[in-house]
């Protein structure tokens, strides 16, 4: 952020501070509605910008109006890091929700970071993005159930380490479903498919 933009900041604060929460709401709406509607044009600066304007609009806001910025937010490349992270972190499945799940623009880090403390009902949300890490699915796959692990399975954009495939494989125990869902994954180091396929095909092992 320029020196430029800290006066104005600055008098932001103090009519935000002076504002009707009905007021500062409409003013939510509207500022990420100019974002959305040419973000792919503002500059990084502008960005940062825009970023230091919503996250000073976010605290004291309802529900209703994190959801809809979530929701907002969340498609764009492009989107507040800052605003984006706060959002994600909300313990509100309606905000925090889009942001874990379709947010491209949120951080490996912040991401890492949240999966490690959130509410296991909010991992499903990240294990469905359609791009994971290998750190990422390492936490998934430390606090997931197994449910959290069949999703992380199946999706194909999922990596993992060889740590989270050997967590995946010391946890089938005997389960043949699950060992040929993993099996199906092209991505399975060499020596645990030996393992898999002995699982699956006990006779011929």
């Amino acid at each position: 952020m320029t020196s430029a933009a800290q006066p104005l900041l600055a008098e932001l604060d103090t009519a935000f501070s002076q504002a009707s929460q009905t007021w500062r709401a409409t003013a939510l709406r509207q500022i990420a509605d100019l974002f959305v509607a040419s973000a792919a044009l503002y500059s990084a600066e502008q960005v940062a910008l825009f970023d230091d304007v919503i996250c000073r609009l976010i605290p004291k806001m309802d529900r209703a109006a994190l959801a809809e910025l979530s929701n907002k937010l969340a498609p764009v490349d492009n989107a507040p890091v800052k605003a984006i992270g706060s959002l994600a972190r909300n313990a509100d499945l309606a905000v925090a929700g889009p942001i874990l799940e379709f947010a491209s623009a949120l951080p490996d880090e912040d991401l890492i970071a949240i999966a490690g403390r959130i509410d296991l009902k909010l991992l499903p949300k990240i294990a469905a993005r359609t791009a994971l890490s290998e750190a990422v699915t390492d936490i998934l796959l430390e606090r997931g159930n197994a449910a959290i692990k069949r999703q992380l399975i199946d999706n194909p954009n999922a990596r993992m380490s060889e740590t989270g495939f050997a967590r995946m494989v010391s946890g089938i125990n005997g389960d043949k479903e699950l060992a040929t869902a993993l099996a199906a994954r092209q991505d399975v180091p060499g020596e645990l498919r030996v393992w898999l396929d002995a699982v699956l095909n006990p006779k011929q092992a």
